[in-house]
C-alpha cells in the first residue's frame, strides 16, 4: 500500500482485521426444510410461499441430504417439453416425471457444508464454486442450524 498515507493503511488493515475475525454463524440465515418423502407439489408450495429460490433437504435428524433450488425445477421442465411432440405422437410413456418425483429424487447431494465457527473467508470461496446457492451450517452434532447464501454474504459485508 505505498500510495495510500498511513491512516488510511492502518483502518483498511482494521477493517480487514474485523472481517477476518468473522465466520459461518454471522452470514447464516434461517432455511426452508423439505424432507425426503415431500412431494413435488409441497416443493413448489414452498419455494413460492417462502419466497426462495432454494430449499434444503433435510432427514427427520436435521442431517442434510441435499438442496432444490427453483433452476432445478425449470431445467426437469426444459428437458421434458424437448421430448413431448415425439412422446404424443407415439402416445406411449407420456407422464410429467416431476409430478411423480420426491424431495429425495429431486435433492442435488453434495457434501459441502461448514459449521458455525468456519472463517468467513472458506465460506465465500465455497459458495462461489459453480453451482452451490446454498450451503448449510451444521452445528457440533452435524444438525442442519442455517444456511449461507450468495445473498446473505452481501448482506454481512455490506455493514464492513
Amino acid at each position: 500500500m505505498p500510495n495510500i498515507p498511513r491512516k488510511e493503511q492502518a483502518k483498511l488493515m482494521s477493517e480487514q482485521y474485523e472481517i477476518d475475525q468473522l465466520c459461518a454463524k454471522d452470514a447464516m440465515i434461517k432455511p426452508v426444510f423439505l424432507f425426503p418423502e415431500d412431494s413435488s407439489e409441497t416443493i413448489l408450495k414452498k419455494l413460492k410461499k417462502e419466497h426462495v429460490n432454494s430449499c434444503i433437504v433435510i432427514s427427520k435428524e436435521r442431517k442434510f441430504i441435499g438442496e432444490i433450488s427453483d433452476n432445478d425445477i425449470i431445467k426437469l421442465f426444459l428437458h421434458q417439453t424437448r421430448f413431448e411432440p415425439l412422446v404424443k405422437i407415439l402416445n406411449r410413456g407420456y407422464r410429467r416425471e416431476f409430478i411423480h418425483k420426491k424431495a429425495k429424487d429431486l435433492a442435488n447431494k453434495h457434501k459441502h457444508s461448514v459449521n458455525l465457527e468456519t472463517p468467513i473467508n472458506e465460506v465465500i470461496k465455497l459458495v462461489y464454486r459453480k453451482g452451490f446457492e446454498y450451503v448449510p451450517v451444521l452445528d457440533s452434532k452435524e444438525k442442519v442450524v442455517g444456511v449461507i447464501t450468495p445473498s446473505s454474504l452481501i448482506d454481512l459485508l455490506e455493514d464492513y
